[in-house]
């Protein structure tokens, strides 16, 4: 539904390849990172997108990152049987029987990469994340406003709200309110670059998830996850990067169901320090809810059973050892994923 945002933040970014330098013999900057933040998925582990290309031996990259996100959903219902306040919303025993996510959260995020041989990189990351009321509700109902776009149900709720109510039908219960700080898991991952060319770089990669996390409210399912997945790198031209991520999540435990994600990329390289990347993250839906609902394109079904289809556009950039990005993420197709999201990330190349 807010599709302006990045079509408008494609045309901002697209404006610097007026000037664009020549990328020359420099490496392509690789996928936008981050992994999924929305609150049906996020006790399960993900893949964040990543490159297939070996990084020189001895290499270690410290990484740090911070998400923005407001998300709402309700559960489906119909205004007219409510009875509404003078400004139009719910009641507020209603609003909480009602609610499914409305809230904003900022999300730390600290990561560490070694490419300890030639073929084998091996790397850990781990979330802290913040829950609250925030302050872009408003905002949110007056760009939706201005460009006659729907508010989803926003309307009917009161603003600055920080509330979750996830049910699944095999018994999965993910709930929670107000300020909350809550640790989050510990991933581990190795990846082995396998092929090497000019212009094609082909890598598996593994990932086990140390369940440290915060059980109450959803932040973990309190067991082990288990992920493969197979990666590729195509870069044809000088300017153009094509990457795709493929895998399998398989929890151990906690009542989710099995995950496939399919992560494809492409960049274009606007000049030797910086590229402008869009991208998807299609991955299955671990849960399935209680209740169905009319999707505007994909009709009956139940909530969040639809594999979630998000799409990021951002910019990513390298001075030296410091590297960068920025991206905007939603799903505009199945809305199986985060209202809005702005991920600001950070790293530094030891050598």
């Amino acid at each position: 539904m807010k599709s302006c945002y990045l079509a408008a933040a494609l045309i901002i970014l697209s404006s610097s390849v007026l000037r664009a330098e020549a990328p020359g013999s420099e490496p392509a900057l690789g996928p936008l990172n981050g992994r999924n933040m929305y609150a049906p998925h996020l006790p399960w582990f993900s893949f964040s997108a990543d490159s297939a290309a070996a990084l020189p031996a001895g290499t270690i990259k410290a990484g740090s990152a911070v998400y923005i996100l407001n998300e709402f959903s309700s559960y489906p219902f119909n205004p007219e049987d409510y009875p509404l306040g003078s400004d139009g919303r719910l009641p507020a025993a209603d609003q909480k029987t009602l609610s499914a996510m409305d809230y904003e959260s900022t999300i730390l995020e600290l990561s560490l990469d070694w490419q300890a041989m030639p073929k084998w990189r091996f790397g850990a990351d781990w979330r802290l994340h913040f829950r609250y009321g925030g302050f872009m509700d408003s905002t949110i109902e007056w760009w939706h406003g201005l460009f006659g776009l729907s508010n989803a149900g926003r309307e009917f709720f009161d603003q600055n709200r920080s509330q979750w109510d996830i049910n699944g039908i095999s018994g999965i219960s993910m709930s929670g309110g107000g300020t909350t700080v809550a640790p989050g898991d510990l991933d581990l991952l190795a990846l082995w670059s396998f092929w090497s060319s000019p212009k094609l770089n082909l890598a598996a990669k593994g990932a086990f998830k140390i369940p440290l996390g915060r059980q109450e409210g959803g932040f973990s399912s309190g067991y082990p996850d288990f992920g493969a997945e197979f990666l590729l790198d195509w870069h044809p031209f000088t300017r153009w990067g094509f990457y795709l991520d493929t895998g399998i999540i398989i929890p151990l435990g906690g009542d989710g169901k099995v995950m496939g994600q399919f992560i494809p990329a492409v960049e274009f390289r606007a000049s030797r320090g910086v590229s402008i990347l869009v991208q998807l993250n299609i991955q299955g839906s671990p849960i399935i809810g209680e209740l169905d609902y009319i999707h505007p394109v994909f009709g009956k079904t139940t909530m969040f059973a639809l594999p979630q289809t998000d799409l990021k556009i951002g910019v990513k950039g390298r001075i030296n050892r410091f590297g960068w990005q920025f991206y905007m993420e939603e799903d505009p197709l199945t809305w199986e994923g985060p209202d809005i999201l702005l991920f600001f990330g950070a790293d530094w190349t030891f050598q």
